[in-house]
């Protein structure tokens, strides 16, 4: 039986323990360690305060009052982000009670040893969906399906230097993940990666081998292992050529129902052409062979895509991957697909936020540029132990003006369940403007369209839900440590089945002072 409040009461005092370990002797040695407590208090009014179907909404007044902390650091041999808060909430969902809710981002690095040794830890605290039915967008509605997710992660990984003949990485992670609703396992996750590559003293030859091995040890549930290693060989023939062999094994343990996974031994063989620094192109043959072409026609363009079709591995078949970059002086494009095999916990500690609750500037009072530090994820798979082929494209844009941004997000992702045969195909849409007109005001304007739909092979329904979410207001400095902000907000679901259909309207005026 899982005890939720001691394992969220556990991670959140092991994350604030390894700040106090580590930060007080740099605060002082450094002085270039900021830490900045705040108040944020709101007033919210909704007309459909439980989320209900057409013609059954109730209004209700949501107070929320929520004391949090921010800290930025950067020394030479420690960096930091943590942002903490402590959410209260009175008549969330229109209960009449006072809920509370731990919310946290954090990461760090310290060097122990330099050029040698490191340390980085990490942790978040937050409250998710755990299904894909009834999307929530944050606990003002109150709890129903949702789950507070917690991680906490230790990586030590040690850099050694063979003079001029080996260059080398050796990194063990312990990552906890901890959920308190749906069907998702307490998972320890512990994994290591060694890797050893040549030194300039190797000019015709080059070489380098790799280990990976990474264990999903589930409370609940059966446990996950992705095991892999190889090692390459490559001889410069001159500028243009060169020729490679590689090898390896894999040796993955879960439970599946299909055949993308194969375990084995595998090799390629194959050779790189690159004419110039604009342009090359690898190919290799065997039981797994692929096609790598690197495009870079001018400086700020960079596009790589390859196509994989493999006899061994987790993922068997053919498989793509691209990744494309533009960068001019005001904007950036990006570009990229990619298939692989993952768990639900491993999605979980790869999207924990990075970074502090006002970026890099602990004086920024109130950035809508990063309104959801502890929002919910709505693109999750559900919360289930399994293990899933993941396929996702995505396409992003950014322009800065300076006092104007603006940004866009097209994606669309499926997710091939192993176990229960099920296929989630998720796709939507989002984008935001910030304008700071004056000095001290500053207006936005966000939108997110999603739908998610649930596919079954095995004579039970199907399921598809939309979500649309728009919101405008403005941001006010109203003296040097206090702002204001005045929101308007619009939610609607969309599904087949009548109970998960909802509009709310809902205005948010709110004061957040720091000290």
């Amino acid at each position: 039986m899982k005890n939720p409040g001691k394992n969220n009461r556990r991670i959140l005092i092991a994350s604030l323990g390894v700040y106090c370990i580590f930060s007080p002797s740099h605060v002082a040695w450094a002085l270039n360690i900021t830490a900045r407590p705040s108040m944020t208090v709101n007033e919210i009014y909704s007309d459909n305060i439980s989320l209900a179907p057409s013609g059954s909404e109730k209004s209700a007044f949501v107070t929320e009052v929520s004391p949090g902390l921010s800290v930025f650091g950067l020394a030479p041999r420690y960096r930091l982000n943590l942002d903490y808060r402590l959410q209260g909430l009175y008549n969330a969902g229109g209960t009449s009670d006072i809920d509370i809710n731990h919310q946290l981002n954090y990461n760090s690095n310290y060097v122990v040893a330099p050029g040698r040794l490191f340390l980085d830890t990490r942790s978040s605290m937050s409250q998710q969906n755990i299904n894909n039915n009834r999307l929530i967008t944050d606990n003002v509605v109150g709890s129903e399906n949702t789950s507070t997710v917690t991680t906490f992660g230790l990586s030590p990984y040690w850099t050694p230097h063979f003079s001029n003949y080996a260059n080398g990485i050796a990194r063990v992670s312990y990552d906890r993940v901890t959920s308190d609703g749906g069907e998702l396992s307490d998972t320890d996750n512990i994994s290591q990666n060694i890797g050893l590559t040549s030194g300039r003293y190797f000019s015709k030859i080059n070489w380098s081998g790799n280990f990976n091995n990474e264990m999903n040890q589930r409370a609940d549930g059966d446990d996950v292992n992705f095991q892999s290693s190889s090692g390459l060989i490559q001889y410069n023939l001159n500028r243009l050529f060169s020729v490679f062999a590689q090898g390896g094994h894999s040796n993955n343990d879960f439970e599946t129902t299909t055949d993308t996974n194969q375990n084995g031994f595998f090799y390629t063989f194959g050779g790189t052409w690159q004419p110039s620094r604009i342009f090359s192109l690898s190919a290799g043959g065997g039981n797994n062979s692929f096609v790598t072409v690197y495009v870079a026609p001018i400086q700020r363009l960079q596009w790589t895509t390859t196509y994989r079709n493999n006899d061994i591995g987790t993922n068997t078949g053919s498989v793509w991957q691209t990744n494309l970059r533009y960068v001019t002086r005001r904007s950036v494009w990006g570009v990229t697909y990619n298939e692989d095999t993952t768990t639900v916990q491993q999605v979980i500690l790869e999207q924990q936020l990075q970074g502090g609750l006002f970026g890099n500037d602990p004086n920024n009072l109130n950035n809508p540029n990063n309104p959801n530090l502890f929002g919910r994820n709505l693109g999750l798979p559900l919360f289930i132990d399994e293990v899933f082929v993941r396929k996702r494209a995505e396409i992003s844009y950014s322009y800065n003006t300076g006092k104007s941004v603006l940004s866009a997000q097209a994606f669309t992702e499926t997710r091939d369940y192993q176990v229960q045969t099920t296929q989630d195909e998720v796709y939507g849409i989002s984008g935001s403007w910030f304008w700071q007109y004056s000095p001290k005001m500053t207006t936005f304007l966000r939108t997110n369209w999603q739908n998610t739909d649930a596919n079954t092979v095995a004579n039970q329904p199907s399921s598809s839900n939309q979500l649309i979410d728009a919101s405008i207001g403005l941001s006010r400095v109203l003296g040097r440590n206090i702002s204001g902000n005045l929101e308007y907000r619009y939610f609607k679901q969309m599904s087949d089945d009548a109970e998960n259909e909802y509009d709310e309207n809902r205005i948010t005026l709110g004061l957040s002072a720091f000290f």
